[in-house]
């Protein structure tokens, strides 16, 4: 009988505590896949965020390492230099990485920093109760713009992968969605 699904060996089986409709969850998956199809598992580090993602460790097996708030590119970056042959990737959502941690990403892009950051954007302070953040989009409601992102007030949302792609240090950058199973299975390839 051919197997459909399985749970990766570098994703713990339990439940996590997403909200229902958050892809999160999918976002795991496809990292865990990868890891194990790498067969880099006894190697790999991950780095965890502070928001929702926070707790990234406990459903990752493999190492993990907390990081300040905006400081998962600089954990990263000095978990690959102290081991070298580590495989290490930095989990952030928006708030993470395009608020507080923006110079973070932008400098390690600038500097070629062998590491892996996966960014995860949902438009909001997911974890605080939907706020706007840097990622919000003009005319997106949230908890603090009931009226919707205005540009005369908030300025333009952030591209952050439209902005990174555009240094040279940066070996590799896509935006994918995880809203269809076809965008999954793209997202997987990227």
């Amino acid at each position: 009988m051919k197997q459909v699904y399985a749970v990766p060996k570098a994703l713990q089986p339990r439940a996590t505590h997403y909200c229902p409709g958050c892809t999160h969850g999918i976002a795991h998956k496809l990292v865990a896949e990868a890891i194990d199809e790498l067969g880099v598992r006894d190697r790999t580090v991950g780095v965890a965020p502070v928001g929702c993602a926070v707790f990234a460790y406990d459903y990752f097996d493999c190492d993990f390492q907390q990081a300040s708030h905006g400081r998962a590119p600089a954990v990263a970056t000095g978990i690959r230099r102290a081991l070298p042959d580590a495989v290490v990737f930095a989990y952030q959502g928006d708030g993470d990485l395009a608020s507080i941690g923006a110079a973070e990403i932008v400098h390690a892009a600038m500097r070629g920093e062998r590491i892996t950051v996966i960014f995860i954007n949902n438009a909001i302070y997911g974890m605080t109760g939907g706020q706007m953040a840097p990622t919000t989009l003009v005319g997106q409601k949230t908890t603090t713009s009931p009226a919707g992102r205005k540009l005369e007030h908030a300025g333009s949302p952030i591209r952050i992968a439209e902005m990174l792609s555009t240094i040279p240090g940066a070996a590799y950058v896509a935006r994918v969605a995880l809203s269809s199973p076809a965008h999954v299975a793209r997202a997987k390839r990227a």
